[in-house]
């Protein structure tokens, strides 16, 4: 399963702050049973919610969990809670694990039902929600080449969004 918790920043000034803030806290949900992997991705072009972290989980019941409730969920930002705006998390069945992005590749990401990138030649990996805010009900992703980037992203319509990894893709250890 994925779970997919994506975002924006309301305070540009303390950026850099909360992003390393962010990035361990990646460390500390992977110490979490039942996370497998985390990284983090940015949008490449404006949008609602311009980051995403994406992680691989063994199964709902994780977030039911008394190390989830201790270490994650809406409370687990402290400060910056009131600063993470457009804040939606879902989780995803249809992959076993979420695909690595590496750094000159791109995750791209299509809320709709139609395979839009097909033309292209890219197969996107079909996901149909599974709980949490729910706001979601079917997504695409696939791992781009920049070469396949660079020829999908000028003719991608307004449903597809295009990342870039700020991390990479991390595993846990237990």
């Amino acid at each position: 399963m994925i779970y997919c918790v994506e975002l924006a920043f309301s305070q540009p000034a303390r950026e850099a702050q909360w992003s390393a803030w962010y990035s361990r806290h990646l460390g500390v949900l992977l110490s979490v049973p039942g996370f497998t992997t985390a990284q983090r991705f940015q949008s490449i072009a404006p949008c609602r919610a311009p980051y995403l972290a994406a992680y691989g989980v063994t199964s709902g019941a994780v977030f039911d969990s008394a190390p989830y409730r201790e270490r994650g969920g809406r409370a687990s930002p402290g400060e910056w809670v009131p600063l993470m705006i457009n804040w939606d998390r879902n989780l995803f069945d249809g992959l076993a694990r979420m695909p690595e992005v590496g750094p000159d590749q791109y995750l791209a990401v299509v809320d709709r039902p139609a395979d839009e990138l097909a033309r292209f030649g890219v197969t996107l990996q079909r996901l149909q929600s599974a709980g949490l805010d729910c706001t979601v009900h079917s997504r695409g992703m696939a791992v781009l080449s920049a070469d396949q980037y660079a020829s999908v992203a000028a003719e991608a319509s307004e449903h597809t969004r295009f990342y870039r990894a700020l991390t990479p893709q991390l595993r846990a250890t237990g």
